[in-house]
C-alpha cells in the first residue's frame, strides 16, 4: 500500500466520525472529538515519517471508540475491537484489502456508506 493510500484510510475514517453523533446521540459527541484529536496526531506523525507514532496515536483513537462502543452494548464493543485490530494491522502491514475492508466494515457499524478508494 502506497503512502499515499495510508492517507486517504485516516483521512476517510476521521471523516466518518460525525455520523457516530448523529447515531449514537450526543453523549458521544466528547469521545468523537477525542478520536478526531487523535486521529490528528496519528495524520502528522505519518506525514512527519513516524510510523510507529503514527500507529500509536491510531490506536489510541480506535480504542477510544471500542470504549465506547463497550459502554454501549459489550457485544458492539467486542465486534468494534475486531474490526480496529484488523483495520491497524492492514494499515501497519500495508495490506490495502485488509484496511478497505475493515474501513468498510467500521463505516457501515457507524451508519456511513463506504466508498472504496482506487
Amino acid at each position: 500500500m502506497a503512502t499515499d493510500e495510508r492517507l486517504w484510510a485516516i483521512e476517510r475514517l476521521a471523516g466518518g466520525l460525525g455520523e457516530l453523533v448523529t447515531v449514537i446521540g450526543p453523549e458521544a459527541a466528547p469521545v468523537v472529538e477525542r478520536v478526531k484529536a487523535r486521529l490528528v496526531e496519528a495524520m502528522a506523525a505519518r506525514d512527519d515519517g513516524r510510523s510507529p507514532e503514527a500507529l500509536t496515536a491510531l490506536a489510541a483513537a480506535m480504542a477510544e471508540l471500542v470504549e465506547l462502543g463497550d459502554r454501549l452494548d459489550p457485544a458492539e464493543g467486542a465486534m468494534m475491537r475486531m474490526l480496529v485490530s484488523a483495520f491497524i494491522e492492514g494499515l501497519g502491514a500495508g495490506d490495502r484489502e485488509q484496511v478497505e475492508a475493515g474501513l468498510q466494515r467500521i463505516q457501515e457499524k457507524t451508519g456511513k456508506p463506504h466508498e472504496p478508494q482506487g
